[in-house]
């Protein structure tokens, strides 16, 4: 597994179990994370889609999810407080109960070894986020105009999209699509996919020889 620290140079696994600062953020996560470590482990191997049903397992829940939310039609307001009440829901369950049902005697080493694997890509998504942040702010410093045509740019497209399509089908593939981005990116296919554009790309820039006429 490759991980990345803050001068953006790939190290492995053992690297970031080194490096101090990482190894004290990995730990604290660790220790966040305790009660949910009996139920992150199933849910890891469902969006890794370590069987070829989960895709549409995960399809299925979230369009039944926004089937519901289409049928009855809430308010904003009324979605945002169930969304908000389902999710202090499942924080104070789901610790209470894998607490009294699963002890540590049980818990394996490589148990251990997969959840701290997960902790690192947590962390990794962190990292990404934070230097996506550190760029802007520093493109927004140093080119305050490519910044502003960027931003301005982008904010009307998306107005432009929320305006073409209806607002709940465009959050219904947002979701998806976040929800099935751990699987693809472990399948490989948005790996191929990003090549074979940066390979389309080029040989435009380039142009292609013209083929001789006979």
């Amino acid at each position: 597994m490759m991980f990345y620290i803050k001068n953006k140079r790939k190290v492995d696994f053992k690297e970031v179990l080194e490096h101090p600062v990482m190894n004290r953020e990995l730990d604290q996560l660790k220790t966040d994370l305790e009660g949910w470590r009996e139920v992150v482990l199933p849910m890891n191997k469902i969006l890794h889609w370590e069987k070829p049903h989960y895709p549409a397992v995960i399809v299925g829940l979230i369009s039944f999810v926004f089937l519901l939310i289409w049928y009855f039609e809430p308010s904003v307001l009324t979605t945002i407080s169930l969304l908000g009440l389902t999710i202090c829901l499942i924080d104070f369950l789901v610790p209470t109960v894998a607490s009294s049902v699963f002890t540590s005697e049980h818990w394996t080493v490589l148990q251990e070894q997969q959840y701290e694997q997960i902790c690192l890509r947590i962390l990794n998504a962190k990292h990404h986020l934070m230097d996506m942040k550190n760029t802007l702010n520093n493109l927004k410093s140093e080119k305050p105009a490519l910044y502003f045509v960027l931003v301005m740019g982008f904010l009307t497209m998306m107005a432009w999209l929320g305006n073409l399509m209806d607002n709940l089908l465009l959050t219904y593939l947002l979701v998806c699509f976040i929800v099935l981005l751990p699987g693809i990116r472990s399948q490989g296919a948005l790996q191929r996919y990003i090549s074979w554009l940066q390979t389309k790309l080029k040989d435009v820039l380039a142009g292609k020889p013209k083929a001789k006429k006979n």
